[in-house]
């Protein structure tokens, strides 16, 4: 019976339970949509009054997982989701230039084009490097600057101290769709689930003015990346006229975590991931505030 007990309390730990907090619901939209034969469950969260923010954690070379952070961080926040972001390695460290909150995790430039930046506003953006154009707000560095850190050292010196002083998070990963254009190259082979964080603009229908929203988009149906970033590409601006800024690659396989809680704070199992929140090597959660 002990024994018993003692796995129950285990198992229980090991899954974000029941909130007392809530958020808004009025700025965040979960449904579930049929476009041309697919199958889309999404979660539209809006940045209008800047109430819906975005936290990002990652191993870090100290020894201190993304999911002991989150534990410690999350006390007292309306969480709205939480998913993986990024890759890692062997060592459980995520892959290409890690900057988590202005600390320098890995300051190796991995071959992905797509550079995302959580600032610690709680806002998100993302470059893609291969242009050589990153700009960055606030700091030393002048506005309107043109950073091509992939192929030069300076200039990546220069990021790095400028996300040092703002405090800024950032990662690398594949970008699939970059102000709306979807990428030829992105692979075709191989054949699972989808699943995409998207940041882009829609029309208010009320209000007439145009907000950015924060998507993530799922889609169950088995796909190639390049299929299924299609098919994203084309709901989001068909069904939902959604500009997209930029599309990137949410982990659906070995480091498949995804949570999401309702506006009474109650898990819901609308997206689901697979692992336990204790397995998180890398998190982006959104949270109300």
């Amino acid at each position: 019976m002990k024994l018993f007990v003692l796995f129950l309390l285990l198992l229980l730990s090991e899954r974000p339970t029941k909130r007392s907090f809530t958020y808004d619901s009025k700025y965040v939209e979960i449904f579930t949509a049929d476009f041309k034969s697919f199958n889309y469950d999404a979660i539209i969260m809006s940045r209008k009054d800047n109430h819906i923010k975005a936290k990002y954690f990652c191993n870090d070379t100290y020894s201190v997982n993304a999911f002991e952070q989150y534990k410690s961080w999350s006390v007292g926040k309306n969480i709205v989701c939480l998913i993986t972001a990024g890759y890692i390695d062997d060592k459980k460290i995520p892959i290409g230039l890690t900057i988590d909150n202005g600390v320098l995790v890995n300051g190796t430039i991995a071959d992905f084009d797509g550079l995302v930046i959580v600032y610690a506003t709680g806002g998100v953006v993302a470059s893609n490097l291969k242009n050589a154009d990153l700009t960055v707000t606030g700091g030393n560095i002048p506005a309107g600057t043109k950073l091509d850190i992939k192929n030069n050292a300076f200039h990546l010196q220069q990021f790095i101290e400028w996300a040092e002083s703002q405090k800024a998070t950032v990662f690398q990963t594949h970008l699939f769709v970059y102000k709306n254009v979807l990428d030829q190259k992105t692979e075709k082979t191989v054949y699972r689930e989808r699943r995409f964080l998207t940041v882009g603009t829609m029309l208010n229908k009320t209000t007439k003015e145009s907000e950015v929203k924060h998507i993530i988009i799922n889609s169950p149906s088995s796909s190639t990346l390049y299929d299924g970033c299609k098919r994203s590409l084309d709901f989001l601006n068909t069904y939902k006229n959604m500009e997209v800024t930029f599309m990137v690659n949410i982990e659906a396989g070995s480091q498949n975590i995804f949570f999401l809680y309702d506006s009474e704070g109650k898990e819901n199992d609308f997206i689901k991931g697979s692992l336990p929140i204790s397995e998180a090597e890398t998190l982006i959660v959104y949270y109300f505030e």
